[in-house]
């Protein structure tokens, strides 16, 4: 995420969905295939964006690394996931700060980055999404690895009816329009009853391509590109969630 003026995504993580995302534990199966595949040497230096409340870096630290650095525009995630490192002598280096402007970090640092949760999908603007991509690549040192996780716009059939619908209310309520900048459809897990209402927090959706070609244009090679239902036993449907692993 990234803190604009108001940024509606963050008002969200702070209230309507700080309990679940700040107390999440467990791995999914694509998290958990691709962190030990790819994040395998304990002396490297990592850096987890959109951490939350620190799930999938104290994962990381459990399996023996001792440089992770972790950041969230969210104060009061940054607060809960030091508060639970203090508990567990953690050693792990919590932070506020905005992927797309990594004022904390120098350039070279990393040696993997992990960029999952579909952290960067939460910001609202498409060029502040590309400086975030742009940021990664420079806190990266040569031969770095760095996954991302993205929501799959080709993966729901309604999305480019619903991207026509809101775009139509956008339009008559003079708004910015986006065919790939959705509002939430739940919250908590239950329908989002708001979602054609006005200045709704909004998704970013991906398509495959145009990502991968993205990436590719800031300077990363494409390791690997997984849409969820490939990391199981259901390689039919196309789940929601796309997985690309880099290599600067």
């Amino acid at each position: 995420m990234t803190a604009n003026v108001q940024n509606l995504n963050a008002e969200r993580y702070s209230n309507e969905v700080f309990e679940l995302w700040a107390n999440q534990q467990n791995l999914n199966k694509s998290e958990d295939y691709l962190l030990k595949k790819y994040i395998t040497d304990t002396s490297k230096h990592v850096l987890e964006a959109g951490t939350g409340g620190g799930r999938l870096s104290f994962y990381i630290e459990e399996k023996g690394f001792n440089n992770i650095s972790a950041f969230d525009v969210v104060p009061n995630m940054i607060a809960h996931a030091k508060k639970r490192a203090s508990t567990n002598d953690s050693n792990i280096n919590f932070s506020i700060s905005d992927a797309a402007v990594l004022e904390n970090y120098e350039s070279n640092s990393f040696d993997y980055l992990v960029y999952l949760q579909q952290v960067l999908c939460f910001i609202d603007k498409k060029d502040l999404f590309t400086n975030a991509l742009k940021e990664a690549y420079r806190v990266a040192k040569k031969d770095a690895i760095a996954m991302f996780s993205f929501l799959d716009y080709e993966s729901k059939i309604y999305n480019p009816a619903l991207s026509s619908f809101v775009n139509v209310l956008r339009k008559l309520r003079n708004e910015e329009q986006s065919s790939r900048h959705l509002p939430w459809l739940k919250i908590n897990n239950d329908i989002n009853w708001k979602l054609f209402h006005k200045n709704q927090p909004k998704t970013y959706w991906v398509k495959r391509a145009e990502i991968t070609s993205l990436l590719e244009d800031i300077g990363f090679s494409i390791e690997e590109v997984k849409n969820a239902n490939q990391f199981s036993k259901n390689t039919g449907k196309r789940k929601g969630i796309l997985y690309v692993v880099c290599k600067k």
